[in-house]
């Protein structure tokens, strides 16, 4: 009886957790990884030497446990896209800050599952209108605006994103800073990669956690 409360108290934590905290998901999965590898190291070692089952029970039960709390963040609610208030860098700021939760979210790169498509169009069509009336005028409204420019799918988008980010990142405020200074790079490549012609930077094919 002890164990089967413990079982179900540690599943409703677990689900609670990972539908509250999104980073906990990649947690997980790396227990779940971890306890494959020690499943298929202990069956082998098992064709030589007889083995308890408890030593193959424990796993199971921390990988099913695991697949619990992946599944249940899985529906927890994206926040709104966009927030539209009379505050034009407030808007920007949060655009940007969604742009990157998103792609934090494990749901996001699970078809079924996933809205980034959609709640990119959303910020995307927003953050036309506002470069559309000239309204950019601070370093920093530049640079949310030109990352969420840099994750659309076209090449003038693109461009448009590496001359803000350019402009943002030779800016006083900001030269120092390493994502303004490293979005002007990632863009600029990506849009010579669009229209076909060759990186300066080489950010296109190396492994980054913030090119997404």
């Amino acid at each position: 009886m002890k164990k089967t409360i413990l079982i179900f108290s540690s599943i409703i934590i677990t689900a609670i957790l990972s539908y509250q905290i999104t980073w906990i998901n990649y947690f997980l999965i790396l227990i779940v990884f971890l306890n494959i590898a020690f499943l298929i190291i202990v069956g082998l070692i098992s064709i030589f030497k007889k083995l308890r089952n408890r030593i193959f029970k424990i796993p199971v039960l921390i990988i099913c446990l695991c697949i619990v709390g992946i599944l249940a963040s899985l529906f927890h609610p994206y926040e709104k896209a966009i927030i539209n208030s009379n505050n034009l860098s407030d808007n920007l700021e949060y655009a940007y800050k969604t742009d990157q939760k998103d792609r934090k979210e494990l749901k996001s790169f699970i078809g079924y599952f996933s809205k980034l498509e959609e709640r990119d169009s959303i910020r995307l069509k927003q953050i036309r209108k506002i470069y559309k009336q000239d309204k950019l005028s601070k370093p920093i409204d530049k640079f949310h605006a030109a990352f969420v420019f840099h994750h659309s799918d076209n090449s003038k988008d693109y461009k448009i994103a590496s001359e803000l980010a350019e402009d943002a990142a030779n800016s006083e405020i900001l030269k120092n800073n390493y994502t303004v200074q490293w979005l002007k790079k990632a863009s600029y490549d990506r849009y010579m990669v669009s229209i076909g012609q060759p990186e300066k930077y080489n950010t296109q094919n190396n492994l980054s956690i913030d090119l997404n």
